[in-house]
C-alpha cells in the first residue's frame, strides 16, 4: 500500500478556489494538518472547518475528510467513515476518491472486501490519467489479482503511470522489461526504467539493480522474488 501521506494518492492539497474570504486560510490548514507531523498542534477546528465545507457536497473536502478518518487524525479512526466520505467524492467523479475507494474494497478496509468493485473504482480513475489507479489496475492484470491474468493489460497501464512518473509502476516496468514478461526481453530499457523508480528512493528497484548488477545465475528467480510483494503494494 502507498503511505497515504507520502504518496500521492492522498497527499495532494487540492485548490482552494471554490472557498471565500476567511475560509480560505482555514481551509488551507485543515489540508495540511492531515499528515504529521502537523497534526501535532492540531485543536480540532480547522477539522470543524473543513467538515461543514464537504457535508455542503464539496468533493475535495469529502476527500480530505476520508483521509482523517482513515488515520484518525484529530479524530478517531473510523475506516467505515473514511470509506463514506470516500465514496461521496468517489461517487462526484473526483479522481483521488476514486482510488482511495477501490483501494479500501481491495484491501477490505471499511467495507468487505471485493475485487469487482476495487476494478471499478480503479478503473474510473484510471481512465482519466490517475497513475496510482493505473498502477493498480497493472498489478491487478499482471499477478491475477481478483481478474483473469494479462501481461499485456499489465505492461500498458504500468506505462501509463510510469510516464506520469510514478515510481512504483517505472519499477514494476522495469522489472517486466528485465524478465520479458508481456514484452520482448530488454535489459537495457529494464535497468533504464529501474534507474528511474531508483532516482525517486524506491526500494525495490534499488534491490532489483543490485541484483541485475551482481549477475549471479538466479538473477531471475531473485527479480521475481522482489517482484512478488507488488500485490500488496498499493
Amino acid at each position: 500500500m502507498h503511505n497515504i501521506c507520502e504518496t500521492s494518492p492522498l497527499s495532494r492539497i487540492p485548490s482552494p478556489g471554490f472557498v471565500r474570504g476567511v475560509l480560505i486560510a482555514t481551509y488551507i490548514v485543515g489540508i495540511l494538518f492531515v499528515c504529521p507531523p502537523v497534526w501535532a498542534s492540531n485543536d480540532g477546528k480547522p477539522v470543524d472547518v473543513l467538515l461543514e465545507i464537504a457535508e455542503k457536497g464539496d468533493p475535495e473536502a469529502q476527500y480530505n475528510i476520508g483521509v482523517i478518518y482513515f488515520y484518525g487524525k484529530g479524530v478517531p479512526q473510523n475506516q467505515a467513515n473514511a470509506f463514506a466520505w470516500f465514496n461521496k467524492a468517489a461517487e462526484q467523479g473526483y479522481s483521488a476518491a476514486q482510488y482511495a475507494l477501490g483501494r479500501m474494497y481491495y484491501y477490505g478496509q471499511g467495507v468487505q472486501k471485493s475485487g469487482d468493485q476495487a476494478m471499478v473504482w480503479f478503473r474510473k480513475a484510471a481512465e482519466k490519467g490517475y497513475a496510482d489507479a493505473q498502477f493498480a489496475l497493472g498489478v491487478m492484470s499482471q499477478f491475477g489479482k481478483y481478474v483473469a491474468k494479462d501481461l499485456d493489460e499489465a505492461v500498458r497501464w504500468y506505462s501509463a503511470a510510469s510516464n506520469s512518473g510514478l515510481a512504483a509502476a517505472q519499477y514494476a516496468l522495469g522489472a517486466m522489461y528485465s524478465l520479458g514478461e508481456g514484452v520482448e526481453k530488454d535489459l537495457v530499457k529494464g535497468i533504464e526504467w529501474l534507474k528511474k523508480a531508483n532516482a525517486q528512493n524506491y526500494e525495490p528497484a534499488g534491490q532489483t539493480l543490485l541484483i541485475i548488477e551482481s549477475g549471479t545465475p538466479d538473477v531471475e528467480i531473485k527479480i521475481k522474488e522482489v517482484q512478488s510483494k507488488l500485490p500488496d503494494s498499493l
